[in-house]
């Protein structure tokens, strides 16, 4: 979970986690008692234990979901859906939020392994990107790691569903997701990774992407193959 500050003063807050009592005490002291909070974002359409304990406690802020969450929660009345334009764009300059292309994102299947595809968010004061899924840290990589995938302490990968079932099984997905990645290098300017899997990378961020994008060339390259097309680098 992750607090961004706009210019404001006010927080959005991106996907949610199961709090104690501490972290409820936090948030009091750091939202006024939540009055500082203007938005709570759904990130991932499978990050979605902590919504009604939100909700309950700060009913006042405006939610976003993914289509999933607009499904599953009906009690809480959404102010919009992430795949609106208008959502994504709601908070620039502060922060800027993305879709993953190439994959299904509104119904991921199978729902138990299929949690690629998500809201990438770019909090562009600080450079950092904020990636729940799709992307990930290798931080203090182990045996296996190391050995077999030759993972780096601090290298960004993709989630292993990557190369299953993330992507459509169509000959243009692969390379939707390859020019959809190269795009974000491209279009802003950020040098810290936060991740749901692997943790924090300050500094290097954007050379990190890129070079795993890199390194899974080759695979992504067969995968499209196998679909009946291909990956133009």
């Amino acid at each position: 979970m992750s607090f961004i500050k706009l210019s404001s003063g006010k927080f959005v807050l991106l996907s949610t986690v199961q709090l104690d009592a501490q972290a409820k005490r936090e948030i009091h002291d750091l939202t006024q008692g939540g009055e500082l909070i203007e938005a709570i974002i759904g990130t991932n359409p499978f990050h979605t234990l902590a919504f009604e304990q939100f909700y309950t406690l700060y009913p006042n802020a405006a939610y976003y979901g993914t289509p999933r969450h607009l499904r599953k929660f009906k009690e809480i009345p959404w102010a919009g859906c992430v795949t609106d334009p208008s959502v994504l764009s709601r908070w620039t300059p502060d922060l800027a939020l993305e879709l993953t292309q190439g994959g299904e994102f509104d119904d991921p299947q199978p729902e138990s392994t299929n949690h690629f595809a998500g809201v990438v968010a770019i909090h562009v004061p600080s450079k950092t990107m904020i990636v729940d899924d799709c992307f990930r840290v290798s931080r203090n990589p182990g045996f296996i790691e190391r050995g077999i995938f030759g993972r780096r302490d601090m290298e960004v990968s993709f989630h292993w569903s990557l190369y299953n079932d993330a992507l459509y099984k169509t000959p243009g997905a692969v390379q939707t997701f390859y020019d959809w990645v190269i795009h974000l290098t491209k279009a802003y300017d950020f040098d810290n990774m936060s991740t749901a899997h692997g943790g924090i990378l300050l500094g290097g961020a954007k050379t990190e992407l890129l070079l795993g994008l890199e390194k899974a060339k080759d695979a992504l390259k067969k995968m499209a193959v196998a679909n009946g097309g291909d990956l133009v680098c």
